[in-house]
């Protein structure tokens, strides 16, 4: 998935299951994501999302 289509608040889809985007780093590429089953955020690097959908 593209970075440009990545926003704050959309939940998306990943190996790992489905996580909320908190943050989105366009220069490093990188995502900071809550997934539902973490209590603390992880990064990922935005080719690893597969899809999002608007939350």
């Amino acid at each position: 998935m593209d970075i440009n289509e990545i926003r704050p608040g959309m939940s998306c889809l990943t190996r790992e299951g489905i996580g909320y985007v908190l943050e989105v780093d366009r220069q490093s590429q990188l995502v900071l994501l809550q997934r539902e089953a973490e209590t603390i955020p992880v990064q990922v690097r935005s080719d690893e999302i597969l899809s999002s959908r608007e939350g």
